[in-house]
């Protein structure tokens, strides 16, 4: 195994362990298991090394802005959906299937928005068909699709394709 992986796993057991709030033995070994299976099934690597030092020193400017623009997509979809929890309840279901062109993004870029696609509350990425170059997304407001494609490919041009191409 190498450095770099052990490092990004203690990183990730760590932080598992201060969003649980607890050191504990049991609490930091399921933080490991957990960290592994990520790490498995997300094999991102970060910035690629074969890109020049320009290259990624301008990717890495432009990460705060990805960060923040992540953080403010998860407060506005945990809104939206307490608004359907609450508004809502009872009434016609809108929950749907959404396909998701991938456009111009990279393996490494799709990776990502597959990942902010399951991170923002409401939704959730179903499947990457490569064939058809869609990520499919289930919504729990899918009532205007064209909607949710803007949404998507905005925030992949505004903040994602700097970062994440």
């Amino acid at each position: 195994m190498r450095l770099r992986s052990v490092v990004r796993g203690l990183a990730l057991t760590l932080l598992y362990a201060v969003m649980v709030g607890s050191y504990h033995p049991v609490d930091l070994a399921v933080g490991a298991v957990l960290t592994v299976g990520v790490m498995r099934l997300f094999p991102l690597a970060g910035l690629p090394l074969e890109l020049e030092a320009s290259e990624r020193w301008r990717r890495l400017w432009h990460l705060p802005r990805f960060g923040g623009a992540l953080v403010v997509l998860a407060a506005r979809s945990c809104v939206h959906v307490l608004g359907i929890i609450f508004v809502r309840r009872g009434r016609e279901d809108h929950s749907g299937v959404v396909d998701v062109p991938m456009g111009e993004r990279t393996a490494q870029g799709v990776q990502v928005s597959s990942w902010v696609i399951s991170l923002a509350p409401g939704t959730v990425l179903l499947d990457l068909d490569w064939e058809r170059r869609v990520m499919r997304m289930h919504a729990l407001d899918a009532s205007d699709p064209e909607k949710l494609l803007r949404e998507q490919d905005n925030f992949y041009q505004r903040y994602q394709r700097a970062v994440f191409p």
